[in-house]
């Protein structure tokens, strides 16, 4: 029986963990822009690099798709394993709470502050007129 087991709770445990990255890749898709490369942040590394000719160098290569392709496969890697690395590191820093005080934090705490954000944001952009009234939808 014990054997049994521990292999369920390695099974729960891949699980869990799969279910980290797989959150991560999304957030990094949907949120940080996905394969997208920031040029700035390529331009400082470039200004105070010593290998500034190798970076410049791979930068001419863009032009090849399988190199173009590894940036940008390196690219979202790198911003998954940032992420992963945040959501472990929250993870283990924070106490875990049971979850009838989590309920108890959602109904009387954050639903109010979702439902004050729901009339507060409209309310500030009609007084500041920020409402975009003239966009061309065709």
């Amino acid at each position: 029986m014990t054997e049994h087991a521990a292999v369920i709770f390695v099974f729960f445990f891949l699980a869990e963990y799969a279910s980290i990255i797989l959150i991560c890749i999304l957030t990094s898709i949907l949120f940080l822009g996905g394969y997208l490369i920031d040029y700035t942040l390529i331009s400082l590394i470039i200004q105070y690099s010593y290998y500034d000719y190798v970076i410049l160098n791979i930068i001419s290569y863009m032009s090849s798709p399988l190199i173009e392709g590894m940036i940008y496969g390196l690219t979202i890697g790198i911003k998954t394993c940032v992420m992963v690395f945040v959501f472990i590191w929250v993870r283990a820093s924070f106490p875990r709470i049971r979850f009838d005080q989590l309920m108890s934090f959602s109904w009387t705490i954050l639903l109010p502050i979702v439902i004050a954000f729901i009339v507060l944001i409209p309310c500030i952009l009609y007084s500041f007129d920020l409402i975009p009234s003239n966009i061309c939808l065709l």
